[in-house]
Parts: C-alpha cells; structure tokens; sequence
C-alpha cells in the first residue's frame, strides 16, 4: 500500500519518527512545516571516495574514517571527566580520538560499533580532537555507501533521524508550486523545485547536489533583490520637495575652498550624489570607504548641495567623541563660507541643548552634527533636505527612519568606515544606491604592521618612545570585552599609571576610556589634539573618533581579543599623514586557531577591503556589522564571497522585473512554499 502523500504545509510532526519534542526543536530552527524541513540545507557532503585508511593519514589533514571502535573510556581529572577517547581500527591502523565536554559519550559508545568519523588529524601516531562521528547501525550500511548529507545539528534530534524524516518527505510530498518563474529558470539553466529537493539531499552524483544548491542559491538572492526592487521602484515614484543646487555658488565654494585635490574615488562618489539631487526624487545612497579615505568631505559636499532657501542638514553619529571631530570639521569647511555648523549631544548642559533646538526648529541654524539627542522627540527641523547618517551599522533601522521622518521625503546619505564588500553592500544594502571610495588621499604612506609575543613587546614600547622624543604621539590600546568590562578598564588604567611612572617618565599619558564622564572624556580628547598629551592609553573607544595628523605609533595589548575589522579600525588611528607610522600587535601567552587567522591576515592585508572579505569569510556577515534589525530576511544557503556572480545576476533579475511597472504583489518578496 503506497505512503500517506503529505501536503508540503503539513507540519513536521506528520512525518515517522517527529513526535512533538522534536516537531519542537524543529520549529525552533525555522522548520516547523514540512515545506521549511526539506529547506533545511545540508551544509556538507561526505563523498565515498573521500574515506580515509587509518594507515594512510597525515598529520594536519581533515579525513574522514570508516572503521570499528575498539576501546572507549573516560579520562578522569580529580572527581570529574575531563575526556572521553576511543581507540578506532580498520586494519591498517589505529587512531584515537578524544571528546572533550561530552561525558555521555563514555556510556553511549559501545566497542565493536562501527562509526564514521570526521577530524583533523594532529600527531603521529594518529590522534582525532573532538570529530565528528555517526554510528553505522546493521541494516544501515547500504546508506552509507551513497553520499551522505550532513546537516546542520538540531537539539535532540540525532543525524540519522534527521534524514530519515527528509528522506520519507521527499518519497511521500505532494504537488509543489514553483516559486521561480519557467523563463527565469530556463535562461540560467536551474532544475524545478522538486528535481532539485531531491538532488540537494540525496544526490547521486557531488554535480547533482551542486546544481541543486546553485538553484536554491539563486532563488534566495532573487527574492532578496525582488524586495529591494520593490523599494526602488516605490522611491523612483516619490517626489521631493527640496531643489538642491549641486552646482550653485555654495557647494562650487565649498570644493574652492579645500586644501587638497581630491581622489578620483570622492570626485566619483560626489557626481553620484550630485545626480541624485538633481533627479527631483529623494536620495537614498550608501557610502562606504576605507578608514581615513575621506568621506567627511563627501558629506559636506552634500550638505552644500542642498543648503540654501533655508534648507538645513543633519549627520547622525554614534558617539560624543566622533561628533565633536566632525563638527569641528564641518565648521572649518562652513564657517569661511558663512554657514553655521552647531553641535547636539546628550552631553551638552540642557540649557544649551534647548538652544540648539529652537534654532533648528526655527530654521535659524542649517547645519547639526549630533549623536542619539538628534532622534529625541524634542529635535525638530523647520526643512530638514538632508540627513546624513555615520557608522551606521551602529543604529537600527527605527532610529535611522526617525531621523528621516524628522523632515519632508529628504534625501538620506549613510556612511561607513567598515570598508563593506560589494556582494554583502548588495545583499544587506540593496534598496540603496552605492558608492564606494578605495583609494587614500595621496601623501598618505602604508602602515607598517608587526606582530609581537611576550617580551619581545619592550620593542613596540621603544618605537614609541623615540616617536614621541621626535615630536610624535603614539597610542597604547588594551580590549574592552563586555563579560570583564570592569577588570579590563582597570588594566588600561593601571597601564597608564605605569607608564608615565616608568617607561615614560617626563612624558605626558592620557587615559580614556568609555565610562569616564563626558567632560573628562571631552578634555582628554581635546589635550591629545592639541599636542598636551603625548601618549594616549585607551579603551576600543580610539576606533572611532580620533584624527591626528602627528599620531604614529600604535601598539594593541592582546591584540588576539580583537575582531579581524576592529584591529583594522584601531590601526586607522595612525598613518593619517605623510609621516611613517607602525602598528604593533602584542600577544601573550597562548592565543586559539582563529586569533592566529585574525592576526595573520592583519598583518598581512592593508586594503581594508580585503581585510573585509577576509572577516566575511572568517566570521559572516551577521558577526561582520550586526544584525540588520527588521531588515531582509538573513542568508539561509547563500554565501556572500563564494556567490558573488549570482547576486548579481539575480539583481539584474529582480530589477528588470521590477521596470515592467507590475503591481508591487506582482514580485516574488516572499517564496511561497506550496
């Protein structure tokens, strides 16, 4: 008698073997339905010929292993298991392998079970650390002669279960719609949904199972771009209120007015936006560039395109410190020019803060540089044209709509220093418009970057002494990790104290950090920018902020607690001139696997937007700039750096659909799953 068909809305408890603990657990993971659990992808394959013979490995190597378990038995420290090992032969050898943090594995592994186990070798003779493994159970065997899928874990619910249940939907699911349209598919060569469920989890060839992901791939982005074309499509329909002049007597005074020449890139970036603001419809743009490659002067081109008839600006930033340097900045540009640039921050006596608002809502003041104080419900614009947004991965997508909603359809700029590749700029930033600067301003010279372990840091702290005896300044960075926030900022100020005791006696040393308060914080930054203190020791909270044109030598404590982005960030703090300056990255002690791919690629890669696609393939795009709150749905199968060409093509897709002037609804936003 054929299986019972299963709609592919059913839920996963209709399937063998899913009681409601792991209908549960499958739910948790995005797979409540039968449709979402065939949509649970595997994130590997082991492949028959890619099995090892125990006499045949080398150290180093990842293998998998197809062999008996001898032995089993718990390795003991005091009162608790501190491992679990088992000894594996197939004949031509034997192997261990240890589990660490599992105890339970000295009760439910059996010897004489057959396990197919999947590690890194390390050691001679071989030595297995945490792998892998699944238990070959007798019957079982003719499944694991084919390529068998490996899935991402779910809680409770062991590999074998986990297949079979795929494996009894696919036999069992019924008529599904195809949520890509026929000629979308014909035209990139991509199976039908239910050719390619099939191929994706149990393929018969490695090809098939490619082919298969390729096509799920693409539907991924293309809906992802679909929901991106909508937004464009809707934003090219509206109109704007505010007739920005990129080419009357301010903006052409503003571009007069600067000390340099400027890169290829921002003269670029500046006729992009330039064409924005002349196209009658609202600006939405994104600007990404390298740390220290000029955007601040990209910005003030903007905001003097759009001055005038008593339109106003505001740029949002994260923190006190980075919007006391633009401001600043900003008002060495404008004043000249007899614009305004006034300054808003939740630091600021109320007294003044109520100032600052009463000019910006009467239109007295067309110029504001201000932290989180510019979203409060009080700030108010008489015509705001422009909002420009800094770091903006450190807002959510409410606080950037509320600064936009503080004026009439403006046009909207947002800025970031995290140099992004162009893959995750479309993927997480495909509703707006990019424009990208990769060179520095020229004189600038390349940071020499030096990794350095326990004593040998005595060299870094000379480097620096000589610095600042030649007239330089010089930062000392130590990490700020939230879980040992306190303890951390008392080493920096224990630091601090040591150093101007000892190796920089007669010398001037700051200390900043997040949690003084905000005057002193403003004073420290403003002696260091004066010259008055010479070596700064500092908290993360250099990353952003701080341009000193004098500041040559950089060294990182501990520099393997750092993200690959951040240390990128931090060593921006020096090189800002044409001076020769040095980064030092200082370790101690023993540092993980992943510290060591983190410090080696700093080291190595200057271009932060290498640095970028390297942290992207290290820790992903989620880790990379955060969460995108209520932003487009996260990557399920797709990867960022290894399907760059079809996020492309399906952009292309999605936008040539979307010129068709179809109904919004028209457009795959959402896949529909049966």
């Amino acid at each position: 008698m054929p299986a019972e068909r299963v709609d592919p809305n059913d839920p996963v408890r209709s399937l063998p073997g899913i009681g409601p603990k792991r209908a549960e657990d499958l739910a948790s993971r995005g797979a409540p339905r039968v449709i979402d659990l065939l949509r649970l992808f595997p994130r590997e394959y082991i492949l028959p010929a890619e099995r090892c013979s125990i006499g045949d490995l080398r150290e180093g190597e990842t293998a998998v292993i197809d062999a008996r378990l001898e032995s089993v038995r718990a390795i003991r420290r005091g009162w608790r298991t501190a491992a679990v090992e088992g000894v594996l032969a197939d004949g031509t050898g034997t192997a261990r392998c240890l589990w660490f943090h599992a105890p339970y594995l000295a009760r439910s592994l059996k010897p004489g079970s057959r396990l197919l186990v999947k590690g890194t070798i390390a050691g001679s003779p071989p030595k297995l650390l945490h792998p892998e493994f699944e238990v070959i159970r007798e019957g079982e065997e003719r499944e694991f002669e084919r390529i068998v899928a490996r899935y991402p874990s779910v809680p409770h619910l062991p590999p074998r279960a986990l297949r079979r249940a795929i494996r009894h939907a696919l036999e069992r699911l019924g008529p599904l719609e195809d949520p890509l349209p026929a000629d979308l598919r014909t035209r990139h060569a991509l199976p039908a949904i239910g050719e390619a469920l099939a191929a994706v989890h149990r393929p018969e060839r490695i090809e098939d199972a490619a082919r298969a992901r390729r096509r799920f791939v693409f539907e991924e982005l293309f809906r992802m771009q679909c929901a991106f074309a909508v937004s464009a499509r809707a934003r090219a329909r509206m109109r704007t209120a505010h007739a920005a002049l990129p080419d009357g007597p301010l903006a052409a005074a503003f571009l007069a007015s600067l000390p340099f020449r400027l890169t290829a890139d921002q003269e670029k970036a500046i006729c992009e936006i330039r064409a924005d603001l002349e196209s009658g419809r609202p600006m939405e743009r994104l600007l990404v560039g390298d740390v220290g490659s000029g955007k601040t002067v990209v910005a003030g081109a903007a905001i003097a395109s759009v001055l005038g008839g008593g339109a106003q600006a505001a740029l949002l930033v994260p923190t006190e410190v980075l919007a006391r340097q633009h401001a600043r900045v900003l008002a060495e540009r404008f004043s000249p020019l007899g614009v305004e640039v006034g300054l808003l921050t939740g630091d600021l006596p109320a007294a003044e803060r109520s100032r600052i608002r009463e000019r910006l809502a009467s239109g007295d003041l067309p110029v504001v540089v201000g932290t989180h104080a510019l979203l409060e419900e009080t700030t108010r614009f008489r015509d705001l044209a422009l909002a420009v947004v800094d770091e903006q991965h450190r807002f959510g997508v409410r606080q950037r709509a509320t600064l936009r909603g503080k004026g009439h359809a403006p046009h909207y700029l947002v800025m970031t220093a995290t140099p992004i590749p162009r893959s995750l700029a479309l993927t997480l930033y495909g509703d707006l418009d990019l424009s990208v600067i990769q060179g520095l301003p020229p004189g600038r010279r390349p940071i020499a970057t030096r990794r350095l372990e326990g004593g040998a840091a005595i060299g870094a702290y000379r480097a620096l002494r000589e610095a600042v005896a030649a007239g330089e300044q010089g930062f000392v960075v130590f990490p700020l990790i939230e879980e040992s926030e306190s303890r951390d900022r008392k080493a920096a100020a224990t630091a601090a104290r040591k150093l101007a005791d000892g190796f920089f006696r007669g010398r001037r040393v700051g200390l900043l950090h997040g949690r003084l308060p905000a005057a002193e914080k403003i004073d420290v930054v403003e002696r260091l920018r004066s010259g008055a203190i010479d070596v700064l020791v500092a908290t993360t909270v250099v990353e952003v902020g701080i341009d000193l044109a004098r500041a040559t030598v950089m060294i990182v404590e501990n520099a393997d607690r750092f993200g690959l982005s951040q240390l990128h960030q931090i060593r921006g703090r020096v090189g800002r001139s044409d001076l020769s300056s040095s980064c030092y990255l200082v370790t101690r002690g023993e540092i993980t696997p992943a510290a060591e791919a983190r410090l080696t690629a700093i080291v190595r890669e200057s271009d932060g937007f290498r640095i970028a696609e390297e942290d992207l393939r290290l820790r992903g795009a989620g880790e990379l700039l955060g969460e995108r709150q209520h932003g487009p749905a996260g990557m399920g199968i797709a990867d960022l750096l290894r399907d760059v060409d079809l996020i492309e093509v399906a952009r292309r897709e999605a936008f040539a659909r979307a010129s068709f002037d179809e109904a919004p609804g028209d457009l795959p936003t959402a896949i529909r799953s049966g």
